[in-house]
């Protein structure tokens, strides 16, 4: 109940500072609204393998897709904050037990991020680079599930207790202005969510329009 509360005050704290920002110091405001994938990085190690109780140890590496919107306040022509929201998707993914070789096929959990970022723009023209900095939490949207393996068991997949999590990203991307106030976004980021026992790495790239106004 701790860790859930928490998140949700984290979140409020990010709208919160981005209101009272607004209409003291942004310049210009940008909305966006994109979807891509996101490439999961294999976790866990065979070593963590426990007859019972970890019997599939390693999440292979998966790409489900995602989709999300973000709402920037520009201070100027290069510096922006922005609140970031993200919805990750379920995708399929195979576990093996690496005592027998036994496998099963399992959905991943899908997730939802909200970060809040610093980014700093390199150029003005209709051709905008971008770097992007931040943080914030990410939910898991878990639920207990249970499949059979490959072998004919019966296997259970608990959710966690900790559902809520910190977490960071870095990357960039660029803006496509093909008029004054409507353009074209490409976003690539490395992000880390910092779950337990595994933290855990992704990277994120999504296309999308955005509205300068």
């Amino acid at each position: 109940m701790r860790t859930r509360k928490n998140g949700k005050l984290v979140i409020f704290g990010i709208v919160l500072v981005l209101f009272i920002l607004k209409p003291a110091l942004a310049e210009k405001y940008q909305f966006s609204l994109f979807g891509g994938v996101n490439h999961v990085f294999n976790y866990g190690a065979v070593e963590d393998y426990v007859p019972g109780e970890n019997d599939f140890p390693v999440t292979p590496a998966h790409t489900p897709a995602n989709i999300g919107a973000s709402f920037a306040l520009y201070f100027s022509e290069k510096v922006a904050l922005e609140l970031d929201g993200r919805f990750t998707l379920s995708s399929k993914l195979t576990l093996v037990d690496p005592s027998d070789d036994d496998r099963v096929t399992i959905d991943s959990s899908r997730h939802y991020s909200v970060t809040l970022n610093l980014l700093y723009r390199f150029l003005k023209g209709d051709v905008r680079p971008y770097l992007a900095l931040g943080g914030g939490v990410d939910k898991i949207l878990a639920e207990d599930k249970a499949y059979i393996t490959e072998y004919g068991f019966e296997v259970e997949f608990l959710a966690p207790e900790r559902t809520i999590d910190p977490v960071a990203n870095l990357g960039g991307g660029v803006h496509f202005f093909v008029s004054a106030n409507l353009g074209i976004r490409f976003d690539l980021r490395y992000v880390i969510i910092f779950s337990e026992p595994e933290t855990i790495g992704s990277l994120n790239g999504v296309l999308g329009v955005c509205f300068l106004f």
